[in-house]
């Protein structure tokens, strides 16, 4: 083994930095028409009519589609569920109804984006308008759980992954009874994506009347499977191509709507459509993460030993779906409460476009909730922070009472604490300076999931020695064409440099979507498994093919490396080379399917621990937040690349940096729809916010989790920091802020 493990650069970071790096946007194709989205004015309602007149006697429109004039497409299998690629249950186009402020009420096609942008303009819609559900108290009363009776007395069938309710033991008894309690109600604010690279959909239909997507997506397959169903076509008649990504975060896992209205634009037109959404159509079109109310209740003994957790959580959803935040994932796993712990979830119907997950789902909103009232029992109860979470570690997963797979959380805790100085810290609020600033220390800990999905890959072995990986599986901006080809060269014995990559298509094996930390575990697994399955094949035919060179040796006796397949005896082996071409093939073909178990029936419990540590300087005379050091350790099984892992932790780091002190979409409250569109109105980090990061990992080869022994890392990095900031906020100047994000305004 000498390429897992090791810190190797991005085999695609040249093509990247050089702008060879080829995404959907690039794709030359001649002809090919610009379609551009004119999008309803109002948040609920119907078209009355819609004039296009105007628009299609503008210069270069070739076609307006409306919902009168767009071909008719079949339903969505699905509404909203993580285990399925359906973005949007509602299909825009198909009829009068107006859901949400931005939903597509007409689609101009024209021979350029600016001639279509312009005729845009010009086609003239009439609306009756009807009042619509906000986010508000009276919609929160209303608030349901997902499948239960709604108010015209239907059931929503639900295709959940989680109930969206649990319960262990009696956390209500025990919290009422305990010694000490806590109970704080918390919130999160919608926040976007906000990709580098737009959503972005090339659709060509080729004279064999097989359908094209170059497409902006971590999904190839589940978006091929889904086109295939809503245009009633034959699977294996839709290929989608995504080699590259210029960033995801979840946003671009689904099928939004734009997708689908450049295919059928396209087969309509029998000419390739380009459909590129602007930075102001992807806040209405391609998800976000809807805002949460959280209430957290804790009760605990007077030695800080937690005897109940209570979470609960409410979040808005559209009309049409069945999207759920959920935020009290991670209290369900995280630390152990002896009396019981109770999660619950609801979703209020407003008029808004749907949500998706984002980096982190889930944990990453609910763990600033629990993760602080953590925090402030630690005050009550006189407690260290990071002591009070040692004493309430657990081996045992209180949800499912299985033992967890690994988790050196503990170690996590310990190893950043003495890294950080945590020793050296004043336990009072208000207590350390650094001349005019407030210094703040918090910490907190974090769980994330480790998903099991099936995934294929198919390893080559070729002529030239070399090898050839080939999955659907993507890289998304994390490195994936570089560990793969690492878990590959381990396996064959070969130099790293001799293995290509190849991703992002569906005429490779079927992978499963680049979503929830999940590519390293699984679909690193497949190619480990093809790598096995190739070198094994390569192992045969040098025991029994054509002057087979090991014929008495065993297959147990036989190694990988170097380049050579070589028998215990310590003979000199042969090249792959040389033992393809003996036997007269130019190819050895390696297939890998893994079939993990589902992560809830499993024999352990598997997930991914952080422990985070941050300091923060605070002017209290402009109530300024800034960053001033973060240590974070990680528990994500084996480390494939730590210089990939590294950069993943800093990104992590940085989002939930953004998600701490900065990112808020804002909605206005009279027409309903996103305000701040744009990277000047919506704020991010900078690299004048993050400080130098000390990140290590401490985690060890997890069997459970996958073959390579890794675990999720890329989402588990996001999830603690932002009650870490919180809790360092309120160290530093003794405002608890439980509203998320903590601008200049509350501090003053």
């Amino acid at each position: 083994m000498t390429a897992v493990g090791q810190p190797l650069s991005r085999i695609d970071g040249r093509l990247k930095v050089t702008g060879r790096a080829r995404y959907s946007g690039d794709v030359p194709v001649a002809d090919a028409l610009h379609a551009v989205i004119v999008h309803s004015r109002i948040a609920h309602g119907r078209t009355l009519s819609i004039d296009a007149r105007a628009a299609e006697r503008s210069p270069g429109v070739v076609a307006v589609f409306t919902h009168e004039t767009m071909p008719r497409i079949g339903p969505a299998p699905w509404r909203w569920s993580p285990k399925h690629p359906t973005g949007q249950y509602h299909h825009p186009l198909q009829n009068d109804e107006i859901h949400y402020a931005g939903q597509p009420v007409a689609l101009v096609v024209a021979r350029s984006a600016v001639e279509a942008e312009f005729a845009g303009t010009l086609v003239d819609v009439v609306y009756e308008e009807l009042p619509f559900r906000r986010f508000d108290d009276s919609a929160i009363a209303d608030a349901v759980e997902v499948g239960t009776p709604q108010e015209d007395g239907r059931k929503v069938p639900a295709r959940l992954y989680w109930e969206t309710s649990s319960s262990v033991g009696s956390a209500d008894t025990a919290i009422a009874n305990a010694a000490v309690r806590i109970r704080q109600d918390y919130s999160t604010s919608d926040r976007h994506h906000n990709q580098m690279e737009p959503h972005h959909t090339l659709a060509v239909w080729g004279s064999d009347d097989c359908l094209t997507l170059y497409d902006t997506t971590q999904n190839v397959s589940g978006v091929q499977g889904l086109v295939a169903i809503v245009l009633d076509m034959a699977p294996e008649r839709v290929r989608i191509v995504a080699p590259f990504l210029g960033g995801g975060f979840g946003g671009k896992a689904y099928v939004w709507p734009h997708t689908i209205l450049a295919a059928v634009a396209a087969r309509s037109l029998r000419q390739p459509v380009r459909l590129e959404l602007s930075r102001a159509q992807m806040y209405s079109m391609a998800g976000h993460q809807p805002m949460t109310l959280q209430q957290v209740s804790l009760g605990a003994d007077v030695d800080g030993r937690l005897v109940g957790i209570r979470h609960d959580s409410v979040s808005p959803t559209p009309p049409f779906e069945d999207y759920i935040e959920y935020a009290g994932n991670a209290s369900r796993s995280l630390w152990a409460a002896s009396g019981g712990i109770a999660t619950h979830h609801r979703v209020a119907r407003v008029h808004r476009n749907t949500p998706s997950p984002m980096r982190a789902p889930h944990e990453a909103v609910g763990l600033f909730a629990l993760e602080s009232a953590m925090d402030e029992l630690a005050y009550e109860t006189g407690i260290d922070p990071l002591a009070l979470r040692l004493l309430n570690d657990t081996q045992i997963d209180p949800l499912s009472n299985r033992p967890f797979s690994t988790r050196r959380l503990d170690t996590c805790i310990t190893e950043g604490a003495r890294r950080f100085g945590w020793d050296r810290r004043r336990a009072e609020p208000r207590s350390m300076r650094d001349g005019q600033y407030l210094v703040g220390q918090g910490m907190a800990g974090a769980i994330y999931t480790a998903w099991r999905w099936p995934a294929q890959a198919r390893v080559t072995l070729r002529s030239d020695g070399s090898a050839l990986v080939e999955s659907g599986m993507h890289d998304i901006g994390t490195g994936t064409y570089t560990v793969m080809r690492q878990v590959a060269a381990d396996a064959l014995g070969l130099a790293p440099d001799m293995v290509a990559v190849q991703l992002g298509d569906t005429r490779m094996p079927a992978s499963h979507p680049a979503a929830g930390s999940a590519t390293m575990s699984n679909a690193g697994a497949s190619v480990l498994l093809a790598s096995i399955a190739a070198r094994d094949k390569a192992i045969a035919l040098a025991i029994s093919g054509r002057n087979a060179p090991f014929a008495t040796a065993s297959a147990s006796e036989i190694i990988a490396g170097g380049g050579r397949l070589m028998p215990g005896s310590g003979a000199p082996g042969i090249g792959y080379a040389d033992l393809l071409a003996r036997n007269g093939l130019s190819s050895l073909v390696g297939e890998g399917d893994y079939k993990p178990v589902d992560e809830v029936k499993g024999p352990r419990a598997v997930f991914s621990f952080a422990a985070v540590f941050v300091e923060v300087r605070v002017d209290p005379d402009l109530g300024l937040v800034r960053l001033s050091r973060v240590t974070a350790m990680y528990d994500a099984g084996r480390t494939i690349n730590p210089k990939t892992a590294r950069s993943q932790a800093v990104g992590g780091i940085i989002w939930g940096a953004g998600q701490a002190l900065l990112e808020k979409s804002e909605i206005d409250p009279l027409l309903g729809r996103f305000v701040n569109r744009n990277y000047s109105g919506y704020l991010v980090p900078s690299n004048a916010d993050i400080p130098d990061l000390d990140i290590g990992f401490v985690g060890e080869f997890d069997s459970e989790a996958s073959p390579t022994g890794a675990k999720g890392l890329g989402e588990v990095t996001g999830a603690g920091v932002a009650p870490a900031i919180a809790n360092a906020v309120f160290h530093a100047t003794g405002r608890r802020i439980r509203d998320l994000p903590i601008t200049i305004e509350k501090l003053l």
